[in-house]
């Protein structure tokens, strides 16, 4: 059975010209595993952005100079921001032989459980953060077709 994720709120803002995402196709895959993470009741707001705007945030908040893949805010009260970097996105995903729509995929379910309570500052969270990945991003497979998160428009050189 499928969960429902009717109590889940999510919203994606794309402000980067990179990749043509679906944000659509974005926020409900997001909403999903929400779901499989059993948490029905929450808000979460997802922002595309590029390097130049993930490096910003990441010394402001995190007084870490550069771009990151990922940041998560956790409001509290169910309400949570995921900050992503798509510039990030393309060079992991030709570094690792991977699709940016995977790579964007992995960050999103790497922040969902940021903002309920993994962590990856030792190697053992490391590998319990990895193994919840891997679980999630398998479960989310089952249910959504994973390239038809970005059109055919291609990565801009």
């Amino acid at each position: 059975m499928i969960p429902d994720n009717s109590g889940v709120r999510v919203t994606v803002s794309n402000r980067q010209r990179q990749l043509k995402v679906d944000t659509r196709w974005l926020a409900g895959m997001a909403g999903r595993a929400l779901a499989f993470i059993h948490d029905a009741d929450s808000q979460l707001g997802i922002a595309l952005v590029d390097d130049a705007t993930i490096a910003r945030l990441n010394a402001q908040y995190h007084d870490t100079p550069g771009p990151t893949d990922v940041l998560s805010f956790d409001y509290g009260e169910g309400q949570g921001e995921l900050i992503i970097s798509v510039e990030c996105a393309i060079r992991q995903a030709r570094h690792f032989r991977t699709t940016p729509a995977r790579e964007l995929i992995l960050y999103v379910v790497h922040g969902i459980l940021h903002l309920h309570g993994y962590d990856d500052q030792t190697p053992n969270d490391q590998r319990r953060m990895r193994a919840a990945e891997r679980k999630l991003i398998s479960r989310l497979g089952e249910h959504f077709e994973f390239k038809g998160l970005i059109s055919q428009r291609t990565v801009k050189r």
